[in-house]
């Protein structure tokens, strides 16, 4: 059966875009540490081939996983049950509709990319997760991705007006277009945004895009303790200020990235807050960030006085992931979220983790909008602690009114600790929207909905964590 389905897949899409073996190795992992073998890679070059392949998947009975650029941190893109991986790398069309202010794009087309290309004509696509550079639209949407600028702007589900999407059984559904509004019906939009791939696989994307601003300003504000940063934000927001960005690098990111910061800050900060403003009117963008500078009320503070300083700034955060690939230590990177004023709370408890267990925890985050990534770094006689280090920040999290997954979704990694945020009734009602959609269970199998109870052995449990992935292959950490 396999061998007919795969000259089926090489009719569709062309024997060439039909990958196998060796070939689709690069297909068979993502940015974790989890990989499985696959049947075949299946290439197609737009929607009906994406529909095409699917059908016949569905008519064996073969798992399907869709494929953006493979940044995921939490498995989502790993063939867990074998079958088929659609890479949907070759729909890359972009549109920019100008007159309607939205952006028509595949989706495999690159963030950054439909960001630019907006540009181009005054205006901007504002969600920028730190993967901007390689992450593709389409995983943006399945993974409901955020960034930098959520604060003020919002994440992917937030634009997103128009979806294709292509079900189980390979029917072809279009659902929103190029309006700003509509009140008809159920959003079923907001289903497929967020769903990893298990509900359906989006080929094509409308994305509304607001005014790019043509000024920005930005600072550095140091603190002696984390909490004390984290309680600054809350007060700061508080008050009326949106930034449109505000981020944290604790003391030992700090440390990790200090040769690419601005020298002037006290090597004893235990944190620091890069906030930015933006607008069209320079003046008052500079004031605004001044304004909010003296509300954050920190032991020392630096404007970036030039484009280039300010650039330096957003390097030294966005090249976090790539200062961890360079160093010699095992690390696992997290991705949780609580209400703001708790920010100083779960600070205090990571801290304690980190003193408790010997592990050093680095944090960075999206504090604007509660979000932290706190990063376990560890040596091979510590990485039994790292799976029950992981599973008590997602209790912290959860305790605290949080979520242990803010933008990088469920998976595989956090899929059994699900229904411990969301509660027996309300994973009960996903199972049944996936068994409407996905009856057979083809899609993306073994994501996101829980297989066994969440314990603190959750990460030992999966192939390649206590033992290095067969393939030897590194890591990547682009998404933190």
């Amino acid at each position: 059966m396999s061998s007919d389905l795969l000259e089926r897949l090489r009719a569709i899409a062309g024997p060439e875009h039909v990958l196998t073996g060796d070939a689709a190795g690069e297909f068979t992992h993502d940015a974790t540490f989890m990989e499985h073998d696959l049947l075949a890679v299946v290439r197609p070059a737009g929607t009906d081939e994406v529909a095409a392949a699917v059908a016949a998947c569905a008519e064996t009975g073969t798992p399907v996983v869709a494929r953006g650029s493979g940044t995921s941190l939490v498995g989502g893109p790993v063939p867990l049950a074998g079958g088929v991986v659609v890479s949907l790398d070759r729909l890359t069309g972009l549109e920019v509709d100008v007159a309607n202010t939205v952006a028509v794009a595949g989706a495999g087309v690159i963030t950054r990319q439909l960001d630019e290309a907006a540009n181009a004509h005054g205006l901007m696509y504002p969600p920028d997760p730190a993967s901007v550079e390689l992450s593709t639209i389409g995983g943006n949407v399945a993974c409901n991705s955020g960034g930098l600028r959520c604060v003020k702007y919002g994440v992917t589900a937030d634009y997103v007006v128009g979806l294709t999407v292509v079900l189980a059984d390979g029917q072809v559904l279009r659902l929103g277009g190029r309006l700003r509004k509509r009140s008809s019906g159920y959003r079923l939009m907001q289903l497929f945004i967020g769903s990893e791939g298990t509900l359906g696989i989006v080929t094509e994307v409308v994305v509304k895009l607001v005014p790019l601003p043509r000024h920005q300003a930005t600072a550095m504000v140091g603190f002696r303790s984390v909490e004390a940063a984290g309680a600054a934000v809350s007060r700061m927001l508080a008050a009326g200020h949106l930034p449109a960005a505000v981020e944290l690098l604790d003391r030992a990111t700090l440390e990790l990235v200090r040769e690419k910061l601005p020298p002037g800050f006290e090597p004893d900060l235990a944190a620091v807050l890069i906030v930015e403003q933006d607008g069209n009117d320079e003046e008052f963008v500079q004031l605004e960030l001044m304004r909010m500078v003296e509300l954050l009320d920190g032991v020392g503070d630096r404007i970036a006085q030039s484009s280039l300083e300010r650039e330096r700034l957003w390097d030294a955060r966005r090249t976090f992931g790539k200062v961890l690939m360079a160093m010699p230590h095992n690390f696992f990177a997290e991705d949780v979220a609580v209400p703001i004023g708790a920010i100083p709370e779960m600070a205090r408890r990571i801290e304690r983790l980190a003193a408790e267990t010997g592990l050093r925890i680095v944090t960075v985050g999206h504090v604007g909008d509660g979000n932290l990534h706190p990063t376990l770094l560890f040596d091979e006689g510590q990485r039994h602690l790292v799976s029950g280090a992981a599973a008590r920040i997602f209790r912290d999290a959860i305790e605290l009114g949080g979520t242990i997954s803010a933008e990088h979704g469920l998976g595989a990694l956090k899929r059994d600790h699900a229904e411990a945020e969301h509660g027996s009734l309300a994973m009960g009602m996903m199972r049944q929207l996936k068994g409407m959609l996905d009856p057979a269970g083809i899609l993306n199998p073994h994501k996101v909905l829980p297989e066994r109870p969440p314990d603190d052995e959750f990460l030992n449990r999966i192939p390649g964590f206590l033992q290095p992935a067969p393939s030897g292959r590194g890591r990547s950490q682009e998404g933190v």
